[in-house]
């Protein structure tokens, strides 16, 4: 990890070239299915050129419920407090596609993926409790750089990225008065990377190419905790410092020349919290924060503990949600943050930040006697002073419950 973020420092603060761009019916139901099914048949594809860097880009909630009003993660299932009036089983599943265009020095590119984003199942138990569990993504880890030819070497290094760091969680919440509950859950943390360095002469033909693996694992609890009322809603979780034990080794020409290392990166807390206010029954308006103070992030190895040079960053969210009658909201958000690392500008490697806006949309299709099709679409601008990226992303959510009915404010499940 360490080896592989310097090396990736270099190159991706360098330039890269432009290569080619490269009622409800039934039917409607069969082709979210279909969309869903192959995102999670199909790996994770390429999603920013900033990925090289770090333990790559923070993912989102994977609801797109949620990702339409700006994604306030203290009111998603990323809560394991939030409260919810689940009376029969219910599970959703995400699936998102994404295209980013990066421009630099008037040159651009263009990234683009279909992958899984979220798996969640909650049921109800006695005593207005429910048990509940799912998979999410925490880290993206997938990029596709190109450096210029180098002045002492007529060779230009293609490093491309894949993998990504996922958590699967458990827990048990209960409720407490119908306007009250608290949460907590269980996470292991588990994912791996695989940074393939090619070597191109200037007329084609890959003339050697390196592999990079790299296996993340570790443990960890959330705790989390949501109050409701007619009028507004206010939740909030914590997340203790998250351990990761990693593994890494090197192959050139499919022989392992580097032992396998082990160390860990220690990730400090984190804090989410949110609002929302209903001054109508057809009408809402949502805030979110969370935090990640993250400047004592640290690595180890042996006895030797550095830096990871990441920040203390927080990134907030407005959305409102109004519904043009029973069953066809819309909704609309707009958020705002500053990644947790910084971009090297080249050639003096000068750390700058990387900040994100992004303005976000999306509705609901409701399926009578199976749940819900949430449909979101995104378009965030990343900004550094020596890269600029554009992405696009849209998100479909398949919820399913026993039962369908129309709930005015649905967090959660």
């Amino acid at each position: 990890m360490q080896t592989a973020n310097c090396k990736l420092q270099t190159c991706s603060s360098g330039h890269w070239t432009t290569r080619p761009l490269g009622h409800f019916r039934p039917g409607i139901l069969h082709f979210a299915f279909c969309i869903l099914i192959f995102a999670l048949a199909r790996p994770a594809s390429s999603q920013s050129f900033f990925n090289s860097r770090g333990l790559g880009e923070l993912t989102g909630t994977g609801d797109a419920r949620l990702a339409a009003i700006g994604d306030p993660f203290a009111l998603s299932t990323q809560n394991p407090g939030i409260l919810v009036n689940l009376n029969q089983t219910s599970f959703h599943v995400s699936a998102i596609g994404a295209a980013t265009l990066g421009t630099q020095d008037g040159s651009s590119r263009l990234l683009r993926d279909i992958r899984p984003a979220a798996f969640n199942v909650a049921t109800p138990l006695p005593f207005q409790t429910r048990l509940f569990a799912g998979i999410n993504q925490k880290f993206g880890q997938d990029f596709d750089l190109w450096s210029d030819s180098l002045s002492d070497t007529a060779y230009r290094r293609h490093i491309i990225g894949r993998g990504g760091i996922y958590a699967l969680h458990a827990g048990l919440a209960k409720s407490l008065f119908d306007k009250f509950c608290i949460g907590a859950e269980y996470n292991h943390v588990m994912g791996g990377s695989r940074e393939n360095w090619r070597f191109e002469i200037p007329y084609g033909g890959y003339t050697s190419t390196d592999t990079i693996e790299i296996d993340y694992a570790g443990n960890t609890f959330k705790v989390g905790a949501s109050f409701q009322s007619r009028v507004f809603s206010l939740a909030g979780y914590y997340e203790p410092p998250l351990d990761l034990t990693v593994h890494r080794f090197k192959r050139v020409h499919g022989v392992v020349i580097d032992s396998t290392r082990t160390y860990a990166i220690s990730l400090p807390h984190s804090l989410s919290f949110a609002g929302s206010v209903s001054p109508t029954s057809r009408l809402g308006f949502d805030l979110g924060l969370t935090l990640h103070p993250w400047a004592n992030a640290g690595i180890t190895k042996g006895d030797s503990t550095q830096s990871l040079r990441c920040k203390d960053v927080w990134r907030g969210s407005i959305g409102a949600e109004y519904d043009i009658d029973s069953l066809h909201p819309v909704r609309v958000g707009y958020s705002q943050q500053t990644w947790y690392y910084s971009a090297a500008y080249s050639p003096q490697f000068i750390p700058t930040p990387i900040t994100e806006n992004g303005i976000h949309v999306g509705t609901s299709v409701p399926i009578r006697g199976f749940g819900s099709l949430d449909v979101s679409g995104e378009v965030l601008f990343r900004d550094s002073p020596y890269l600029k990226e554009t992405a696009g992303r849209l998100m479909l959510t398949l919820s399913y419950s026993e039962a369908w009915a129309k709930r005015t404010r649905r967090w959660g499940y």
